[in-house]
């Protein structure tokens, strides 16, 4: 037996809210026929078949070997592709009737209208894609320059193109409320009323706020312009398929946002375990910590938020809102914690931290060093150099003497640089790390009056480096500029010889016209 015909059968009478004794009625069989139909224990004959198909519409081969529900839903797809693309062409049939029908002052009017109201969209357009711009390229300072620049594109393109379907959604949506609207009512008006060329009817059309002219409909100045859309008129179905299209950009900016989300939660998981280090510090740490959980309970409910809205899941939003609310109370206790606790460390300077390197360089013609120099006056022939950096540092130098001599620190043991700061902020210590380099120079007199001289005389060779570089460029494009004049003056004296030409062949051809 075919079972997809009694499920089929079975699915169909439910859908028609029909029992099994009113099927049977209708097809002049037994209740008990219908029952053994719909368990799969009997099948009907050919003409029942028949009279089935036409009273569900349906074909023979739906109904005895498909699923009804896909059909159906085949059908239903169809129906809707088809209702957005008819709504669509009844919109542009719609507008076309409009502008037929309208007198020729209203469609100048109406079309100045259209103008200025795509001329503000534009601006509002411009404005909140460049704000956008802008943001989003502050919001990643951190990436590289690269990634920094794809992912801004993207953003700026992807923003571009969900406000100008905004807009294009809002336009249209005037567009048809103050004008689409108003001109079925018009009609509807009119063929209520049977309008006639007669002197009565002119009291109706003014009534109705409208002057036929020549058969064209003219929209009058008065309060009922611009009509609010009836309730009653049903959206055309594309501005809705719009909205969804909407709907899915905004979804997808808001993964893209719970992405961020997401990476600040994983931060904050992160600073929750390394709080632990520091437990010594008593009433700072208890603050750090509160405001740690507060800020990813917070967080936490942030980002259910938004995966609820794109997975159309509901909020409960009574114990969010409790959450947020203790959350809040929490941060702020948090926070009053860590000020207090903040209170009793003490700043110390870095001198603890400091190292000094000893380094001897042999004084020459042109040597200067481009760092921040203390100069010590010492009876030696050469230079004595201390540099005092961080103890965990290292120190890098570049000897260069006619560019002077650079120094540079980096660090070797980040690993023992952390425990350190670890260890001075549980002894309520806050000791500033950097990688400067103080630098002290021991020479005579008239070294420390020649290195100076040096560094000075160095600066300005590369000013006027520079100014020599620009009075060059500065003279190649007024040569350019030259040459560009003399080719203008060339071309000129061309034209003009072409039209002396031009003229003397008019000529030659008025005297044979003549002849």
């Amino acid at each position: 037996m075919n079972n997809q015909f009694a499920e089929n059968l079975k699915r169909i009478r439910k859908e028609q809210n029909l029992s099994q004794e009113q099927l049977a009625d209708e097809l002049g069989v037994s209740r008990q026929a219908i029952s053994k139909w719909e368990s799969g224990s009997a099948y009907p004959e050919m003409d029942k078949i028949i009279f089935l198909c036409n009273k569900f519409d349906l074909n023979i081969d739906d109904l005895l070997h498909r699923d009804i529900k896909e059909v159906k839903g085949e059908e239903e797809s169809k129906k809707k592709l088809n209702k957005t693309i008819d709504d669509f062409l009844k919109f542009i049939t719609d507008t076309v009737n409009l502008f037929s029908n309208m007198h020729f002052k209203s469609k100048i009017k109406c079309l100045i209208e259209q103008a200025i109201i795509i001329g503000i969209f534009f601006v509002i357009f411009y404005i909140v894609v460049n704000i956008g711009h802008i943001a989003f390229y502050d919001l990643l300072c951190f990436l590289p320059d690269k990634i920094k620049l794809f992912l801004n594109h993207f953003f700026t393109y992807a923003l571009a193109l969900f406000c100008f379907i905004i807009l294009f959604i809002i336009y249209i949506h005037i567009f048809k409320t103050r004008y689409l609207d108003y001109y079925e009512k018009v009609k509807e008006s009119a063929n209520k009323e049977n309008i006639t060329e007669d002197s009565n009817i002119t009291n109706n059309l003014e009534k109705q706020e409208i002057i036929d002219h020549k058969n064209k409909i003219l929209f009058r100045k008065n309060e009922n312009k611009i009509i609010i859309r009836d309730p009653k008129h049903s959206e055309y179905k594309f501005i809705t398929s719009l909205f969804k299209f909407i709907i899915i950009i905004i979804k997808f900016f808001a993964l893209c946002l719970a992405f961020f989300v997401c990476l600040t939660l994983i931060m904050l998981f992160v600073c929750l375990i390394l709080s632990f280090l520091i437990m010594k510090t008593g009433i700072f740490f208890l603050g750090l910590l509160t405001t740690i959980i507060a800020s990813t309970t917070i967080t936490t409910i942030i980002l259910l938020i938004i995966l609820n809205f794109v997975f159309d899941r509901k909020n409960n939003k009574k114990r969010m809102i409790w959450t947020f609310i203790i959350s809040l109370a929490l941060l702020g206790c948090g926070g009053g914690l860590l000020l207090t606790g903040a209170l009793n460390f003490n700043i110390i300077d870095n001198d603890s931290m400091l190292k000094t390197i000893t380094k001897e360089y042999e004084m020459q013609e042109k040597t200067f060093f481009n760092d921040i120099t203390q100069y010590v006056e010492a009876d030696i022939d050469n230079l004595k150099v201390e540099y005092k950096i961080n103890k965990y540092y290292e120190l890098y130098n570049y000897e260069d003497y006619n560019y002077g001599i650079n120094v540079w620190a980096y660090c070797s043991d980040p690993l023992k640089l952390t425990k350190e700061i670890i260890k001075n902020i549980n002894n309520k210590k806050i000791i500033p790390v950097n990688n400067e380099v103080k630098v002290i120079v021991y020479a005579s007199k008239d070294n420390i009056k020649k290195l100076k001289t040096n560094k000075e005389n160095f600066f300005k060779q590369l000013q006027n480096e520079e100014i020599r570089y620009y009075q060059n460029r500065n003279e190649q494009l007024e040569t350019d500029l030259q040459n560009y004049e003399i080719k203008f003056s060339e071309y000129e004296n061309k034209i003009s010889e072409l039209n002396t030409q031009i003229n003397e062949y008019q000529e030659i051809i008025k005297s044979y016209e003549n002849e």
